[in-house]
């Protein structure tokens, strides 16, 4: 956590503060991408006018958050890992080194500023803190960079391509998860330019009853459901199999291939932001502070089932 601070302008500081004092730790599970607290942290009382959603930014200057997914401290799964032609290949090295590389290219234009959730592989941040960090800088998008896998210890052929997981529409903060949706589809077509299968869209609605605050049902992925609690578009992007062999070989073993996988998605972020704009923050804090969940536990803390893309079923 220490990592995260030192990355946090002087402003955001005392809000992330606030919200870990706040916030029952909870550990984090492989399955990263599915599960987080039920429960949103109680943001009401620390949130300051200058940092808070609801404040419309009307300048070209656009605010970005990368998380690169998973990490190894504090006991917790380092993400998928696959070991090909005597090299193990572990997605929070990957994860790290793709956001690097999007933070830089971004970088390159003046009116783009970039923030990691950390910046070693070695660390792990709460799922919830994550989306915290990206709402205290007002980020008009909030990427989680992660590798995908299929079931099984060995390798794939009908699981293969990129996808994303990104909010369901038609329920709390609906406007909020087109616009996310919009978002990370403009990522994947960037990816697929580079010769990726495109998967789409993965939606999933919560399983043990989770509810957003307006009683709709929430979505089963931890960062899809506190982009929306916090008003922030946000998603998952899963870049390829690190089990399917031309995966494997042609996109997540080199350092070359990171780098174009990190300027594809820096791509993506800066077409969708130039076409759609700075982010209203459509909510504010004091109707994003809980999520309700009637079974009283983490949502996703088991083995993740498989889903189903458009070359057969996989596991994220």
């Amino acid at each position: 956590m220490t990592q995260l601070k030192n990355l946090l302008p002087a402003a955001a500081k005392a809000l992330l503060l606030a919200v870990l004092i706040s916030t029952t730790s909870s550990s984090v599970s492989w399955a990263e991408e599915e599960i987080g607290p039920a429960f949103a942290p109680p943001v009401t009382k620390t949130m300051t006018p200058e940092i808070g959603p609801g404040m419309r930014n009307n300048n070209s200057n656009f605010i970005v958050v990368l998380d690169p997914g998973h990490g190894k401290t504090g006991g917790h799964y380092s993400g998928c890992n696959f070991v090909y032609n005597g090299v193990t290949y572990y997605e929070d090295e990957i994860t790290m080194k793709i956001a690097t590389y999007t933070k830089q290219y971004l970088e390159q234009f003046s009116n783009y500023t970039v923030y990691l959730t950390k910046d070693s592989a070695e660390v792990t941040i709460p799922l919830d803190q994550r989306a915290a960090f990206a709402a205290s800088v007002q980020a008009d998008l909030f990427v989680s960079q992660h590798v995908d896998s299929a079931l099984g210890n060995g390798t794939v052929k009908n699981a293969y391509g990129v996808s994303s997981m990104a909010p369901r529409t038609g329920r709390f903060n609906n406007d909020l998860a087109l616009q996310s949706q919009e978002a990370a589809n403009t990522i994947l077509k960037q990816l697929n330019g580079l010769g990726l299968n495109n998967r789409g869209l993965i939606l999933r609605d919560s399983e043990n009853g989770t509810l957003f605050p307006d009683g709709s049902q929430a979505d089963y992925y931890a960062i899809p459901r506190y982009s929306q609690m916090y008003g922030i578009r946000g998603f998952i992007i899963e870049h390829g199999f690190l089990n399917h062999t031309s995966d494997l070989t042609l996109f997540l073993s080199t350092e070359e291939q990171y780098k174009a996988l990190g300027e594809a998605d820096a791509k993506g972020i800066m077409e969708y932001l130039q076409k759609a704009g700075k982010s209203t923050f459509v909510q504010t804090a004091q109707n994003t502070q809980t999520a309700q969940n009637t079974n009283n536990q983490n949502e996703g803390a088991v083995t993740p089932p498989s889903v189903t893309g458009s070359n057969g079923p996989g596991v994220n």
